[in-house]
């Protein structure tokens, strides 16, 4: 109950200091903001990865993760294409380096980090970097709505899955690797997501047909499920219960944010090409 409490009042605090950057501040702090935080869950993998000794050098890491993350906000202020393709390249040929640096030590374990590195890269700055191209939109509502709504959608459905899946939970979802998590609970996340996405959309007049939340919501919820998922494998057999101590009630900023790696993509995506 304790560890509850300080969860929300740590989001009660933090939320709003979110949305005023997002909404009052220039792009680039935003931009700044996201970028500081995936780094902080990269060095988070990096940490749950080098205890199976599958690491990469943090330097080289963290390095790889801001010329990705570089690239998508060039392209989300220039349009072009030709920033993502060369930062893509330079990531690539480090991790293609790293797997062939020192290869008589190990050969197995040079490629199992090539591809926890790889996957660490992907999911931070993809998740980061889309919600930097969402920002620098230029759609109808601009990129700012869809944020909020992203945050609405994701972080309701987390709370909602969790306080149902207590109450009335009875079927695991994926016992081995998150025993909390229950298929009632994943339901009732997704109703309570795509209810408070229609509210949204009500209350700010969002000038997009509601039904679009009807297909949003869902996915955005069970690709929320899916991130946190992926990162209970990865602490699991680490051995560890959260990813780190940054966020008082919340555990790493991987545990708080790894919902986020494949929504925002998701989100980007959608709009970009379904809704133009």
């Amino acid at each position: 109950m304790r560890n509850l409490f300080l969860r929300y009042a740590v989001a009660v605090v933090a939320i709003p200091v979110i949305l005023l950057i997002l909404w009052i501040g220039p792009s680039w702090a935003f931009n700044l903001f996201t970028t500081v935080i995936m780094m902080a869950a990269l060095n988070e993998w990096l940490n749950l990865f080098r205890t199976q000794k599958l690491a990469a050098p943090r330097i080289l890491s963290i390095t790889m993760g801001l010329v990705m993350t570089g690239g998508m906000w060039a392209f989300s202020l220039t349009n072009d294409g030709l920033y993502l393709y060369i930062t893509t390249t330079l990531v690539m040929t480090g991790i293609c380096l790293f797997g062939l640096i020192d290869l008589h030590h190990d050969i197995k374990q040079k490629v199992l980090g090539n591809g926890s590195i790889t996957l660490a890269l992907l999911l931070s700055c993809w998740g980061g970097g889309s919600l930097i191209l969402l920002r620098e939109m230029n759609s109808t509502p601009d990129g700012r709505f869809w944020i909020v709504l992203l945050f609405v959608m994701v972080w309701v459905g987390d709370a909602g899955a969790m306080h149902i899946g207590k109450l009335i939970g009875r079927h695991k979802l994926a016992p081995i690797i998150s025993p909390k998590k229950t298929v009632e609970g994943l339901i009732g996340g997704i109703l309570i997501s795509t209810a408070m996405g229609c509210f949204f959309h009500h209350f700010l007049h969002l000038p997009i047909p509601v039904w679009h939340i009807g297909i949003i919501a869902p996915i955005t919820v069970l690709l929320a499920h899916l991130g946190d998922l992926t990162g209970s494998i990865v602490k699991r057999v680490a051995g560890v219960k959260d990813s780190g101590k940054g966020i008082p009630g919340h555990g790493g900023y991987l545990d708080r944010f790894d919902n986020l790696m494949l929504t925002a993509p998701f989100l980007y995506l959608y709009v970009r090409m379904i809704l133009g």
